[in-house]
């Protein structure tokens, strides 16, 4: 009788570790994974890096309240949160415009609009990117998600499942594709990128929030 009630409790306590730290872990996302698969990710806790807009760039009307506020990724795609402004940990007072936060809540829907519940907003820490190659990214997405990278290619142009133009880098181990750039180059231009790993509609791995360091056009 005792040994089972103390394999039951021993249980118990591996049960309560295992669900603890599934339910405490925050599915880092970007802001436009969010806004282009939002049905993957209702109801889980996410983590999302981008810059305090305050109500600017609102991606339309607030889903719960006007005290909504908008994080956006760097082409200004707002997302709405829910929940207390991002402060300074010092003065207490609210943060400024365009400052790199990191937010982390619950994830949810109304109205067709997307938006995050807050529990937690922090400034974002600078990123310093890994280099990695092709092959590594896409035999290790699920583990890559979230993670600033960097990546050295050729630009390359392609058409999607449904036929939609993309842009992908490639190198000698492979292709990816990855998202917009603030400016168009022509297919074969060599170029270093930094970006966060992700996951495009086609739930393909994708480098997204791309941020050109160097390009050269032979």
């Amino acid at each position: 009788m005792k040994k089972t009630f103390w394999r039951l409790i021993i249980v118990l306590f591996i049960l309560g570790i295992f669900s603890t730290s599934v339910y405490a872990d925050s599915l880092v996302v970007t802001i436009s994974s969010l806004k282009s698969n939002p049905e993957i990710y209702i109801g889980k806790n996410v983590k999302v890096t981008g810059f305090f807009s305050i109500w600017k760039n609102a991606p339309g009307a607030p889903p719960i309240s006007r005290s909504d506020w908008v994080i956006c990724d760097k082409e200004k795609n707002g997302l709405y949160c829910n929940g207390a402004m991002p402060c300074d940990e010092e003065t207490g007072e609210i943060e400024s415009y365009w400052k790199q936060i990191d937010v982390e809540g619950i994830f949810d829907i109304k109205d067709n609009q997307p938006y995050i519940i807050v529990n937690n907003t922090k400034v974002s820490v600078p990123k310093i990117e890994k280099m990695v190659t092709v092959s590594q990214i896409i035999l290790n997405h699920h583990e890559m998600v979230g993670n600033y990278i960097g990546i050295m290619g050729v630009l390359a142009k392609g058409y999607g499942i449904k036929g939609d133009r993309m842009y992908l880098i490639a190198d000698p181990t492979g292709a990816i594709r990855i998202g917009r750039t603030t400016k168009i180059y022509p297919k074969g231009t060599i170029m270093h990128i930094k970006g966060i790993v992700t996951t495009d509609q086609y739930g393909m791995p994708m480098i997204d929030q791309v941020e050109i360091i160097s390009a050269k056009v032979d």
